[in-house]
């Protein structure tokens, strides 16, 4: 044995096990998939790029076991559905980022569809790096009625978070506002994230989605808990994580992933 190696932790040593298996899985996850019931599964949380930083994160959703019947007229069930979203992201100044969204998804039978675009803009107020911080992020998007009832859509995304040095929440409060059709009544679908790190590279998380429905009408439709992995493998950041849902209108089943690739 050579002395003059680095020695890892045994949290180290578990993390980096853990990223391994995570893209493992992924990849095992996606060479039988269909398909997934989101183009985004994610809490946003103070992640910003730098100015003049262009970076892209890889959305990968699939639902192993999930709704299949249509909620709406032209809608894919989400059932054996497959999701890939490129996202694409340029820090405009320390505390504005832009981004942009080309979502796809590939049905149960197998057909693959364009689902329009998404523009957003975030905004996270300067704070410290251990403690209480704040944003906002717009998003203006078009899709088919194959995974939207509008087509025309705008999402206010607060951000609210705290972070300590093991320990990270998030919480996104979400108002969602269709700006096409007749209905435009705004609905109502929270995201929290609670988060332990385990290594210098790995955080351990819990996630919640949720959706109450329009506000004249609030009730609990959709509950979904997933448990996470923030890591690396092969230099590159990995959210990876197996969903389930709690309700009838949820998705039993639910794998996702972002990989985060710095252009």
């Amino acid at each position: 044995m050579n002395n003059n190696l680095p020695q890892r932790t045994d949290g180290e040593t578990y993390g980096k096990y853990l990223g391994w298996i995570a893209g493992l899985a992924l990849l095992m996850a996606l060479s039988s998939a269909y398909a997934a019931s989101s183009d985004e599964i994610q809490v946003y949380d103070d992640a910003i790029n730098k100015p003049g930083e262009l970076s892209v994160d890889m959305h990968l959703n699939y639902v192993v076991s999930g709704v299949r019947q249509s909620s709406y007229p032209k809608e894919i069930p989400s059932n054996h559905d497959f999701r890939m979203t490129p996202e694409f992201a340029y820090g405009i100044d320390p505390n504005w980022e832009g981004g942009l969204y080309l979502p796809a998804i590939r049905s149960a039978d197998g057909n693959w569809y364009a689902e329009g675009l998404k523009f957003r803009m975030k905004y996270i107020g300067t704070h410290d790096e251990i403690g209480p911080y704040w944003g906002v992020n717009g998003e203006l998007g078009y899709s088919s009625h194959r995974t939207e009832e509008h087509n025309w859509n705008f999402e206010l995304r607060p951000i609210i978070g705290y972070r300590t040095e093991a320990w990270a929440f998030a919480l996104n409060p979400i108002l969602g506002f269709p700006i096409s059709g007749n209905d435009h009544t705004s609905s109502f679908s929270p995201g929290m994230k609670v988060g332990r790190k385990i290594s210098q590279d790995t955080w351990l998380n819990l996630e919640n989605y949720s959706d109450f429905g329009m506000l004249d009408n609030l009730r609990s439709r959709v509950q979904e808990t997933y448990l996470t992995v923030d890591t690396e493998v092969l230099g590159h950041e990995l959210n990876f994580g197996v969903g389930h849902g709690w309700t009838h209108e949820s998705n039993d089943t639910t794998i996702k992933a972002i990989i985060s690739l710095p252009l």
